[in-house]
């Protein structure tokens, strides 16, 4: 593992054509890089698509408590739960991309049959929209992965503290914040930080529904990596946003790790 990754490291300061010679070019790939105005646009793109952990953690948090309520059938409800998740992710991608398309697809045929909608929404065309497909898309494929960790927390907590709390007279809000949370916080933390790395680098999803466009306002660092090395050719440069993503995600994933290491420790 650490030999290509400091053979990749090494080339991110490498002028590398696709199948030619590399020759050294220092920190000019980062330069280039770091004056090319899209590439902000990617970081930003990368951002603000990190932030489909955390509607991937509301969702999965609010399915797992919803399903400990259940009395019958939890085990059909947690399976349907789980069918995006068991379906390929390109085959979700292609599911969407259809039912999502504006003329022939059936979603928004039906928003603006019904009133919900003036008219239909061309959103390959619009970065914002675009992006918001992204992580709707994104969204609904993964959840489930955190609903299977906070599922499997919320069956350890162990049933004393529940009863503790209603003796004392704890409503469902004061018992979730007292109780639950704190025996999830674990949890939630090692889920965060697994999602969050898969997240900075998926780019299937990304492709198929929008190819990085429209420009580069979906082109997160994954996939803009993907449109140097394969789009261009220019293996330096892609290298170099390797190592900015590798920085940015390493960034993320510490400040839950030392979190999760302190709340292992508990009080001392």
């Amino acid at each position: 593992m650490w030999l290509p990754f400091a053979q990749g490291f090494y080339m991110s300061f490498n002028d590398w054509p696709f199948g030619g010679e590399p020759a050294w070019v220092g920190l000019e790939n980062y330069r280039f890089l770091f004056d090319w105005e899209p590439f902000y646009t990617s970081l930003r793109a990368t951002l603000v698509f990190s932030l489909t952990t955390v509607l991937q953690l509301g969702v999965a948090l609010v399915a797992a408590l919803a399903v400990r309520e259940i009395r019958r059938g939890k085990s059909f409800v947690t399976g349907v739960f789980l069918i995006s998740y068991t379906v390929p992710p390109l085959v979700t991608g292609t599911i969407w991309a259809y039912l999502l398309q504006p003329d022939l697809g059936p979603i928004f045929g039906y928003l603006t049959q019904w009133g919900l909608l003036e008219e239909t929404i061309y959103w390959g065309s619009d970065g914002g929209a675009s992006l918001g497909v992204i992580l709707f898309v994104t969204t609904w494929t993964f959840w489930p992965f955190m609903f299977l960790i906070i599922s499997a927390s919320l069956e350890s907590i162990p049933e004393e503290l529940y009863e503790s709390a209603r003796m004392y007279g704890a409503g469902r809000v004061q018992t979730f914040l007292r109780v639950t949370l704190p025996q999830l916080k674990s949890a939630i933390l090692v889920a965060l930080s697994i999602r969050i790395i898969w997240n900075m680098t998926k780019i299937s999803q990304v492709l198929q529904l929008t190819n990085g466009g429209p420009g580069y306002d979906t082109s997160i660092l994954a996939v803009l990596l993907y449109r140097f090395a394969y789009g261009q050719g220019r293996m330096g440069v892609a290298y170099a946003v390797g190592v900015i993503l590798l920085v940015m995600t390493i960034g993320f994933v510490f400040v839950f790790i030392r979190e999760f290491e302190r709340t292992s420790e508990g009080p001392q």
